[in-house]
């Protein structure tokens, strides 16, 4: 503003004296003012005044730089388990330059911001905010699911991002949910299934099938088409994060089912009669375990005992060799036997000693046409020399020696045999089967069963392979000399009486082939009688027959000819009265004899088998 000091035209003595050095400073202000204000309209102005602006500029909101998505998906063909962390993850910028934060909630409702602190959710659930996020860096939010209130099956979530400025906090007015179909709004929450009992049909025999039934269900197996899988270890230990137990898994449902699944599990071929333990695991379609009293619980597998068993290719009479007799009117020791037991529970039973499930054998050695029936490796009263030696019998009777092998069974639970070699004798008696004899046709065999630990007792089997029994043609002179008495030149015994008697010490029927010298005083085997009518009595006035007939109707004995005699000793079937028969013997004294004394000579008894129709 100027002001015009000529306007001014009265002065007022009150106001004061103006003093030479007031004036002199009055001069110089104007000529200052002037020179400065040269060429202006008014030749006198005071000095501008000036006026401060005020603009209070406000803070802007976040914006999405990376719109908000599921870390990991969580939607109906992949939902989150229950238990587990649901992350979701965004990117925002800021030309403020503040730290954001991105908030996850269930509503579309404008969430609060807090200055200089993490905003929150107006109404609904607020599934989680961020920790404060530099601007342009991911920030994540993570909260993890329950089975219980706020989380639900299905669950909305909306995205928003906030700063944390310190006076005038603001929200991005936009909330972003998802970028795709699978990591997008709702999550799900996948609850455990339900498992309240575990069942089999235990106890079962060696490689029989062991199912395991359970009872189980989920609660949402219709919205996410769930389905269930039962899973049986031996041991308790399961893997929560592989959903196994290693190589302790026994069985796997093999089709998953909506509820109750099953398992079925093959018992191995060789186990030992035990208990075992089975605990049972259920799962569903996403891993996600059960939880129930079930879960993990032990329903025992019962391995039931079972008979043990002999094949009949496994049995082996004397090698497969004939039987060959050697101890006339005895027994023939050392004739063998061997055979495989095998037991399904294992040849040794849970005290680890080898032969401890197998314990004990029955057999019998048979002429195979009589079979078990008439053999049996029970029945003593079976027992016959001449054809069933059963082990029914004490040892004393029947001297069988049977031994295990000391390296056919480990003590492992897997090795199921054992070996047995025997040995026995066998009466000279014993019923030839080889060829020529009463028996051909016929062989020997024999019938093995064994016994376990628990008196489980197996069944018979025959020996596939059969061998021939020998027959052993032996017989006894019971006398060494035929007493003809005393008889004059030109007399004759009436009667063939007398006798020599011929005892069978083998398993044939028996007939003789006779011969023999002529008789005088000086005979010796090795200097023969010689050929004089008057001191040698010929062999051919000697006769013999099976029976006591008169003098003359029996058979003349030769020197150079044998003669059969049907004797007809029967087979012996007794070992302590063999069969026997008598031979009788008559002579006549050629009426030339001169020189009387004692006459001596040797006949010879050679065994002929006889006709088996005379056995």
């Amino acid at each position: 503003m100027l002001y015009n000091l000529l306007e001014s035209k009265a002065y007022r003595k009150n106001t004061g004296k103006i003093t030479i050095a007031a004036a002199l400073v009055g001069f110089t202000v104007f000529i200052f003012v002037f020179v400065l204000n040269t060429g202006k309209t008014e030749l006198m102005k005071v000095e501008a005044q000036t006026a401060t602006t005020t603009l209070t500029v406000l803070n802007t909101p976040p914006q999405w730089v990376a719109s908000s998505t599921e870390l990991v998906e969580s939607s109906l063909t992949s939902p989150t388990n229950s238990g587990s962390v649901i992350s979701w993850r965004a990117v925002a910028t800021d030309p403020n330059q503040p730290n954001y934060y991105l908030l996850i909630c269930s509503t579309a409702t404008a969430p609060s911001s807090t200055n200089g602190g993490a905003p929150r959710c107006n109404g609904g659930v607020q599934w989680g905010v961020s920790a404060p996020t530099p601007v342009n860096t991911q920030a994540v939010v993570s909260t993890t699911t329950t089975e219980v209130s706020p989380f639900t099956h299905e669950n909305n979530w909306f995205a928003w991002i906030c700063d944390d400025d310190s006076v005038s906090a603001r929200c991005n007015s936009t909330f972003t949910n998802g970028t795709n179909a699978t990591n997008s709004s709702p999550f799900y929450v996948n609850y455990r299934p339900v498992f309240s009992s575990l069942t089999s049909n235990s106890p079962q025999a060696p490689g029989q099938t062991i199912t395991f039934s359970s009872v189980a269900s989920d609660p949402f197996a219709a919205q996410f088409s769930d389905l269930l899988t039962l899973i049986i270890c031996s041991t308790s230990v399961f893997s929560t994060t592989t959903n196994t137990c290693g190589d302790a898994t026994l069985a796997t449902t093999t089709i998953p089912v909506t509820a109750n699944p099953t398992a079925l599990y093959v018992l191995p071929a060789v186990i030992r009669d035990d208990n075992y333990n089975a605990f049972g695991f259920v799962i569903d379609r996403f891993g996600h375990q059960a939880q129930g009293t079930a879960q993990g619980s032990n329903s025992p597998i019962t391995v039931l005992n079972v008979a043990p068993t002999v094949a009949g290719g496994t049995i082996s009479l004397n090698g497969g060799n004939n039987i060959i007799l050697t101890q006339p009117g005895a027994e023939t020791p050392g004739i063998t036997l061997s055979f495989v037991v095998t037991d399904a529970n294992s040849c040794s039973n849970s005290t680890g000693v080898p032969g401890s499930e197998i314990t004990n054998y029955a057999l019998s050695v048979f002429r195979g046409s009589l079979g078990t029936t008439s053999c049996g490796v029970f029945n003593a009263g079976n027992y016959n020399p001449n054809n069933c030696y059963t082990s029914a019998v004490a040892t004393t009777t029947w001297a069988l020696s049977c031994t295990a092998s000391s390296t056919s069974c480990t003590a492992d639970g897997v090795d199921n045999s054992i070996l047995y070699n025997c040995s026995f004798p066998m009466w000279f008696l014993a019923d030839p089967t080889d060829t020529g004899s009463f028996f051909t046709g016929d062989n020997w065999r024999a019938a093995v069963l064994a016994i376990d630990d628990d008196f489980a007792t197996g069944t018979a089997a025959i020996s596939a392979g059969s061998v021939a029994l020998n027959s052993l043609a032996v017989f006894n002179l019971q006398q060494s000399q035929i007493p003809y008495g005393e008889l004059e030149p030109g007399q004759n015994m009436p009667f063939l009486s007398a006798s020599t008697t011929i005892v069978s010490l083998g398993n044939t029927g028996l007939d003789q082939l006779l011969s023999g010298s002529a008789m005088c005083g000086t005979f010796t085997p090795l200097n023969p009688c010689p050929n004089s009518a008057s001191s040698t009595i010929p062999e051919n006035r000697q006769q013999f027959a099976a029976s006591s007939v008169a003098y003359g109707s029996g058979t003349q004995l030769s020197s150079t000819t044998p003669q059969e005699l049907e004797l007809n000793v029967p087979k012996s079937t007794s070992t302590t009265t063999p069969s026997s028969r008598p031979i009788f013997w008559g002579i006549g004294v050629p009426i030339d004899i001169t020189l009387a004394g004692a006459y001596t000579g040797l006949n010879n008894f050679q065994l002929r088998v006889a006709e088996t129709v005379d056995w």
